[in-house]
């Protein structure tokens, strides 16, 4: 179902999945399956190391799943209050299932039925907070740059006459 598969994580979304998979006990639990896969396969960065079209805790992403229109949703730890159909939380296949992969790859996701499985597609990271706080942190460095406002060697006004000898 995930052969060649592959998942990129911060090491704090691998420490939140770790939380979560000590937590469940239900083994025929779809979420515990995925769960165990990426913490089997992921491979874990530093924030400031992952990539830009990686989908991350709280980003917000356009996926589609089989042949139905594309939907946006953030990746979120709980489900939201308030929020409904905005959110995907990471305690739903469909949300687990997103963490990890890049643009463009997709994932079967299990089914409890054992009818054909949904393949899940993530068609577009539209924002990811790893990068825009890099982008963040670059804009404020440039902001910070030293200009040359005035040279010794260049006199601009001359000294007034009393200090002429």
């Amino acid at each position: 179902m995930w052969k060649n598969q592959t998942c990129t994580l911060t090491s704090k979304d691998f420490a939140i999945l770790e939380t979560m998979y000590d937590r469940r006990q239900t083994l025929a639990d779809p979420v515990r399956q995925i769960l165990k896969h990426k913490l089997d396969i992921a491979v874990v960065v530093f924030c400031e190391d992952i990539d830009a079209s990686l989908v991350t805790l709280n980003t917000r992403l356009r996926y589609r799943i089989s042949d139905t229109p594309s939907q946006s949703a953030i990746i979120t730890q709980r489900p939201m209050e308030g929020m409904v159909g905005q959110c995907l939380s990471l305690q739903t296949v469909r949300g687990l299932a997103c963490l990890g992969l890049s643009e463009a790859a997709s994932i079967s996701l299990p089914r409890q039925d054992s009818a054909v499985p949904d393949r899940l597609v993530i068609e577009a990271i539209l924002f990811q907070p790893e990068a825009a706080r890099r982008d963040r942190l670059n804009q404020d460095l440039a902001r910070r740059s030293l200009r040359l406002v005035h040279s010794a060697d260049v006199d601009i006004d001359p000294p007034p006459d009393r200090f002429r000898k």
